[in-house]
C-alpha cells in the first residue's frame, strides 16, 4: 500500500480505498487501492503513467456487467473505461468509445440507416466487452462486423487493429494482455427500413430479460469449435433454479441471471457447480469468457 491519499494532474485523479460495491453487477464488500474513471484518452494515458511512476498494478473493467471483482479487494490502480463516450458515424462505418453501452451503438446505428446489429439487442454492457468476448447472439459474432480497433498499451502508446490481421479467428480475443480498448469500428450494411430494424432489435431485447431477474450476465461460458457451452448447460441440467440467488436461464442456457441480494459468492458457486456437472455429463471442462478478477 502507498501512503499518499491521492494523485491528480490536470486530467485525472485517483482515487484512494474506492468501494468496489455498485462498480458492478454484483455486490462486493472490497475496496480498491487506487482508482480512476478516465473521461478521454488522455485521462486514461495519464493514469497509467502515474501507475507505471508507483509501481501500481494496473486492472481495467468497463461498465462491470462481465467482471466478477473480489471481496478481499483489489491491490494497485483499478481503472473503468465506463466514461470513454463518443460515437461517429461516416458511410457504412460506426466508431465508438469503448465506455458506449452496446445498446447506445445499435440505436446509433439504426438511427443512421446502418442494419446488422439488432439481434445483439438485450446483451448489457459496453461496446468493448462485446468486442472483448466477441459476443454472440442468434447464430452471429460480433466480430463479423468488425473493421478496426484502436487500443492503448499501459506504456501510453495507441495501437491500431485492423480487420484483415484477423486478431479474431487467430487469438479468439482482440485484446493482448497489457492493453486497454480504446474504440471500435464496425462495418454496417446500409438500408431504409429502419421501423423492422428497432422491431427486431426490441425483440431480441425482450427475450433477453426475463424479470424478476435485476442483472444478468450473457456468454459466461465460451463457445468450442465444436460445441456450444449453452447446449452443454441444458444438456447437464444446470438451467433453472439450482436454490441460489442466481441461475442459468432456460431461454439462454449461457446466460446468468442475478437476483436481490446475489453476491459473489453466489455466482462463483453457480460457476463452479455448472463446470463440474458439465465436466461430467460431457467431459468438456468449459472455460469462463467473463473476467474474474482474483487477486
Amino acid at each position: 500500500m502507498h501512503d499518499n491519499l491521492s494523485f491528480k494532474s490536470e486530467k485525472i485523479k485517483l482515487e484512494r480505498n474506492k468501494s468496489l460495491e455498485g462498480l458492478t453487477l454484483f455486490k462486493s464488500r472490497g475496496t480498491a487501492e487506487y482508482y480512476a474513471e478516465p473521461e478521454n484518452v488522455r485521462g486514461l494515458r495519464d493514469a497509467l503513467l502515474i501507475a507505471k511512476e508507483l509501481g501500481l498494478r494496473i486492472t481495467v473493467i468497463g461498465s462491470g456487467t462481465h467482471v466478477i471483482l473480489p471481496d478481499h479487494g483489489i491491490d494497485g490502480l483499478l481503472i473503468s473505461t465506463k466514461n470513454l463516450k463518443g460515437i461517429t458515424i461516416k458511410g457504412s462505418l460506426i466508431t465508438c468509445m469503448a465506455g458506449e453501452s452496446l445498446n447506445n451503438v445499435i440505436n446509433s446505428a439504426i438511427e443512421h440507416n446502418l442494419m446488422g446489429l439488432e439481434e445483439f439487442g438485450g446483451i448489457p454492457g459496453t461496446i468493448a466487452a462485446a468486442m472483448r468476448i466477441n459476443a454472440r447472439a442468434q447464430g452471429k459474432h460480433i466480430s463479423s462486423y468488425h473493421f478496426y480497433t484502436d487500443t492503448m498499451s499501459y506504456d501510453g502508446k495507441i495501437h491500431r487493429k485492423p480487420d484483415y490481421l484477423d486478431f479474431f479467428n487467430s487469438r479468439r480475443m482482440i485484446l493482448d494482455d497489457g492493453e486497454i480498448l480504446l474504440s471500435t469500428t464496425l462495418r454496417l450494411r446500409e438500408g431504409k427500413r429502419t421501423a423492422e430494424a428497432r422491431i427486431r432489435k426490441e425483440k431480441f431485447t425482450e427475450l433477453m430479460f426475463i424479470p424478476p431477474c435485476t442483472n444478468f450476465i450473457g456468454n459466461v461460458f465460451k463457445d468450442g469449435e465444436d460445441y456450444k457451452a449453452a447446449d452443454l448447460i441444458k444438456r447437464a441440467g444446470m438451467d433453472g433454479d439450482k436454490g441460489l440467488r442466481c441461475e442459468f436461464s432456460s431461454f439462454q442456457s449461457n446466460c446468468l441471471f442475478s437476483y436481490p441480494d446475489c453476491t459473489v459468492s453466489d455466482v462463483m458457486k453457480l460457476i463452479s457447480m455448472t463446470r463440474d456437472a458439465v465436466f461430467k455429463d460431457s467431459g468438456i471442462m468449459l472455460e469462463e469468457s467473463l473476467s474474474i478478477v482474483s487477486e
